[in-house]
C-alpha cells in the first residue's frame, strides 16, 4: 500500500458511507427499506425485533451454509446419519466417489432470542448414478421409489423444460426439469417446527404454511426436481441423441436432485422464542407431506454472554479497531473513498482507492480493519459469518444465495444499459467488465501464493478509463452472512463522482417493483437484498448466460408465478419507456413464450454472445418491424 493512499484513508469519509442516500433523489422509496416495521429488518441485530432463521438439510443431515455436514454431538437421534456428506469434498467422480464422513459442524442458536422462520431447504441428489443422457425415465423414477422424498404424492409429474446453459464458451450444461407433480402444485400444506431439548421433550413450536414464504413453488427455481448433465458441447440439431463431451471435462457429470426450498417469510411477525436451554437439542421440521418423515437439525444453545470477543469495535474513522468486541446478528456493509485529487470528483483516468468496511447489525467490525477471515476461517466458521465464493454450493447445493461475497464499480448511472450479445458491457464503464463480480476470495483461490490461508485485503484501487463518462458512478457491495442459524443477503451501492460534481441518476427505463415487492417481500429481502430504489443495477451482472441475462429470468419467473395477479401482457407495469420494450429477442421473449418458432431458430441460442446471430439478436429490426405484438400494452410514444 503506498504512502499517498495511506494519506488519503486518514482524510475519510469523503462521501456518505449510507447506502440509499438521497444522492439520486428517486420518488418511488420503499420507506423503512421495504420491510415493513423496522422491529423487522433482519440486517439490524438487536434492533431486528426477531433474529431469521435458515434450516439447511442435505441428504439426511443438517447442513450449515458453507456446506459443512452439522454433528448430532452426545443426542439420540436413531434417525440421523451416522455420517454426512461434506459438500466442499469436490464433485463426484471415479476419483473422488464422494463418500460421507462424520459430522463435525456445530449449528449455533441463541436461547431466549425471538426467531423466525426464514427459509427452509431439503435436497437429496443422486450423483454420478445415472449416465445416460438420453434416458429422462430412469432418473424421475429413482425420484418417485427411492429417493429420500419418495413418499410425496408424485402424481401428474411430467417431464417440462429442457434448458442448456452456457459454462464456458462451447461448454454446456443441459438439465430437464419435471414439473407438475401433486406435491408441487399443493398450497395448503404446513411446516410444523418444534425445539427439542437433549431429552426429546418439546419445548416450544409454531405452525407455518406455504403462504407464509414468498418463494414457495417451483417457478422461482428454488424447489425443484431435475435431470443435469454437465460438460456437454452444443447439440448438432434438435433431437440430436449424441452427447458430445466439452473440452477440458475428462468425463460428463450427471446429476438427478430433488430440492424443496422455501424462502423469504412474508410473516415474520410469526415468531417463537428459543427455550432458554444450554448444550444440545433439536429443532424438528415436520411437513404435512411427509407426516412421518421429520427433518431434524441439531443445535447447541449458547447465550449470548457466552460469545468470544471475535468481532471489533470501530474507530471514529468508521473503520474497525484492534479492540475485540463479541459479535451481533445482521449484516452493515459500508465503504469509505479517498479524497479526489481535485477535491470534489475524480477524472477520467485516474484511480479509485477505497477501504470495504462489513460489519453486524450493531456495527461491531467482522473484520480487522485491513484484512478479511481467510477461507479456512470461513470453512471453519472462524469469519465471524462472512460468506465466500463457493464452487460446491452452487454446483451441487445449487444456490447462488449462499456465496459470492464481492463487489463491482460501475458508472455512470444514466448510461447503465442491457448488455445484449456481448459478454462485457460497451455503454458503460464496469470492473470487472464480465458479469461476475470482484470477488473477495477467488474461485481459482488454491493457484493463489497461500491458498485458502489468505486473508484478502479491505483496500482496492480501481482505475477509471481514460474515456470515463462524466456522471455518479457506483460501488456496488454484495455480501453474504452465515452466523448462528441467521442467513442473510444483501447488495448496496455506495456513490461517488467522476468528470463534475452534479450527480446523475438511472435512465428510470424499468421500475414500480414495490407495486408488489413491499412490505417484509420487498426486493431488499428477496435474493440478493438490493433496494427497488437501486433495480437498474442488476443488468450490471445478469447480461450473459453463465450468470442468466435479466430480460429472461425476470420475465420466466414473473410470468411463471402463481403470485403475479396483473395482465401479463401489459409491459406498463415494470417498463417505464417505450424504448426498453423496443428490443425483443430470443431470450427476452423464450421467459413468457416458451416454444416459440419451433426448432426453426434452434442454432441461435448456442452461438457465442460475441458470434452474431445469436439468442440475443434484435428481432425487432430483422422480421419484427412494423408493429408491437398486438397482445402486448407498451408504454406511450
Amino acid at each position: 500500500m503506498t504512502l499517498s493512499f495511506k494519506k488519503c484513508v486518514l482524510m475519510l469519509p469523503v462521501l456518505a458511507v449510507v447506502s440509499g442516500c438521497n444522492l439520486l433523489d428517486t420518488s418511488d422509496v420503499e420507506g423503512t427499506r421495504g420491510r415493513g416495521a423496522r422491529a423487522f429488518d433482519p440486517y439490524s441485530s438487536s434492533a431486528s425485533g426477531a433474529i431469521s432463521l435458515s434450516l439447511l438439510w442435505y441428504k439426511g443431515c443438517a447442513m450449515l451454509p458453507t456446506g459443512e455436514p452439522v454433528t448430532k454431538g452426545d443426542l439420540n437421534l436413531p434417525d440421523y446419519g451416522a455420517t454426512c456428506y461434506n459438500l466442499n469434498n469436490g464433485y463426484p467422480s471415479e476419483r473422488n466417489p464422494f463418500e460421507p464422513v462424520e459430522p463435525f459442524a456445530r449449528m449455533i442458536v441463541t436461547p431466549g432470542e425471538l426467531y423466525f422462520l426464514r427459509e427452509f431447504s431439503a435436497m437429496d441428489v443422486a450423483l454420478a448414478r445415472f449416465e445416460d443422457p438420453n434416458d429422462r425415465r430412469t432418473p424421475a423414477a429413482w425420484m418417485r421409489m427411492e429417493s429420500l422424498f419418495k413418499d410425496l404424492d408424485w402424481s401428474g409429474l411430467s417431464s417440462g423444460r429442457d434448458a442448456w446453459k452456457r459454462l464456458q464458451p462451447q461448454t454446456f450444461m443441459r438439465e430437464t426439469f419435471y414439473e407438475n407433480a401433486a406435491w408441487m402444485l399443493a398450497t395448503d400444506d404446513t411446516f410444523l417446527l418444534e425445539v427439542l431439548d437433549a431429552d426429546g421433550n418439546v419445548r416450544t413450536g409454531i405452525t407455518y404454511s406455504r403462504r407464509d414464504f414468498l418463494a414457495e413453488s417451483a417457478v422461482t427455481g428454488r424447489t425443484r426436481a431435475s435431470f443435469a448433465v454437465t460438460g456437454l458441447q452444443r447439440p448438432l440439431f434438435p433431437g440430436d441423441p449424441t452427447p458430445r463431451r466439452a473440452e477440458g471435462y475428462d468425463a460428463l457429470e450427471f446429476a438427478t436432485a430433488v430440492k424443496v426450498s422455501l424462502a423469504n417469510s412474508t410473516n415474520p411477525f410469526k415468531s417463537f422464542t428459543m427455550p432458554d436451554l444450554r448444550g444440545e437439542g433439536v429443532i424438528r421440521l415436520t411437513w404435512s407431506q411427509l407426516p412421518l418423515k421429520p427433518f431434524l437439525f441439531p443445535v447447541t444453545f449458547q447465550p449470548s454472554s457466552e460469545r468470544l470477543a471475535t468481532c471489533y469495535e470501530l474507530g471514529p474513522d468508521g473503520l474497525a479497531t484492534d479492540v475485540p468486541t463479541p459479535c451481533g446478528f445482521g449484516l452493515k456493509q459500508q465503504v469509505q473513498v479517498a479524497r479526489p485529487a481535485n477535491g470534489n470528483f475524480f477524472n477520467a483516468g485516474e484511480t479509485v482507492d477505497f477501504v470495504v468496511s462489513l460489519q453486524d447489525g450493531d456495527g461491531h467490525g467482522l473484520h480487522p480493519r485491513d484484512s478479511m477471515p481467510s477461507y479456512f476461517d470461513y470453512l471453519g466458521e472462524g469469519s465471524n459469518g462472512l460468506a465466500y465464493f463457493n464452487e460446491q454450493m452452487l454446483l451441487t447445493w445449487r444456490d447462488s444465495s449462499a456465496s459470492e461475497s464481492g463487489f463491482k464499480v460501475v458508472g455512470p448511472l444514466q448510461n447503465l444499459k442491457v448488455v445484449n450479445g456481448d459478454y462485457v458491457p460497451k455503454d458503460y464503464f464496469a470492473y470487472p467488465a464480465a458479469s461476475e463480480p470482484q470477488f473477495y476470495v477467488p474461485p481459482d483461490i488454491m493457484a493463489v501464493a497461500g491458498g485458502m490461508a489468505v486473508r484478502p485485503t479491505t483496500r482496492y484501487a480501481v482505475p477509471l478509463p481514460p474515456d470515463a463518462k462524466p456522471g455518479t458512478y457506483a460501488i456496488l457491495l454484495k455480501g453474504h452472512r452465515n452466523y448462528e442459524g441467521e442467513r442473510l443477503n444483501r447488495l448496496d451501492p455506495f456513490f461517488f463522482q467522476v468528470g463534475q460534481a452534479a450527480p446523475t441518476s438511472y435512465p428510470g427505463r424499468i421500475g414500480n417493483c414495490q407495486v408488489c415487492h413491499n412490505g417484509v417481500g420487498s426486493l431488499s429481502n428477496v435474493h440478493h437484498g438490493v433496494s427497488v430504489d437501486h433495480v437498474e443495477t442488476c443488468k450490471v451482472c445478469h447480461h450473459d448466460d453463465v450468470v442468466g441475462h435479466v430480460s429472461d429470468f425476470i420475465h420466466r419467473l414473473h410470468i411463471s408465478s402463481p403470485k403475479y395477479a396483473q395482465n401479463k401482457g401489459d409491459c406498463t407495469l415494470c417498463h417505464l419507456t417505450r424504448e426498453s420494450t423496443l428490443r425483443p429477442s430470443m431470450n427476452a421473449c423464450v421467459g413468457c413464450h416458451p416454444g416459440t418458432h419451433g426448432t426453426e431458430y434452434f442454432d441461435l441460442q448456442f452461438q457465442e454472445l460475441n458470434s452474431p446471430p445469436n439468442a440475443f439478436g434484435n428481432c425487432a429490426n430483422a422480421c419484427h418491424v412494423t408493429t408491437a405484438p398486438a397482445e402486448h400494452v407498451l408504454p406511450a410514444r
